[in-house]
């Protein structure tokens, strides 16, 4: 993006931190383990269920983080129950942590809103691109 990039881009939006992400993402973007924070939900009997995912971008136009998971997996069943949870990321080299809680959307190919499975679907286009593109020699 041109005039500041990505970070000039999350400044426009709403949620203050969005910027401080996003500088502290494109100040470690040459660790690859600078996309891996930690997801918390509630899991069964209202106990903390926590681990480690992804980051796979902003959802278009919003400030919404978005990962991918397996359907089948514990977090699902956790989220369908308690759609609430928190992530902490920290960044190694420049010591930064963020902890950012709110509500999560499962979105899949069940979901009811045409808008909610668009954006998965693009998303998922976008991801098997590069997956495929870098698998290629």
């Amino acid at each position: 993006m041109a005039g500041g990039g990505a970070a000039a881009a999350a400044s426009a939006l709403s949620s203050p931190w969005r910027a401080l992400l996003q500088r502290a993402l494109d100040a470690n973007a040459h660790l690859r383990h600078s996309t891996y924070f930690q997801l918390a939900t509630v899991g069964a009997g209202g106990r903390p269920a926590n681990r480690t995912v992804v980051f796979r971008g902003f959802q278009e136009h919003s400030d919404k983080i978005q990962i991918n998971t397996d359907a089948r997996s514990n977090k699902i069943g956790e989220i369908r129950n308690c759609p609430f949870g928190e992530i902490c990321w920290y960044f190694t080299d420049s010591w930064e942590q963020f902890r950012i809680s709110g509500s999560i959307d499962a979105i899949d190919g069940s979901s009811a809103d045409p808008a909610k499975l668009q954006v998965m679907l693009c998303y998922m286009a976008r991801y098997i691109r590069y997956q495929c593109a870098g698998s290629m020699s």
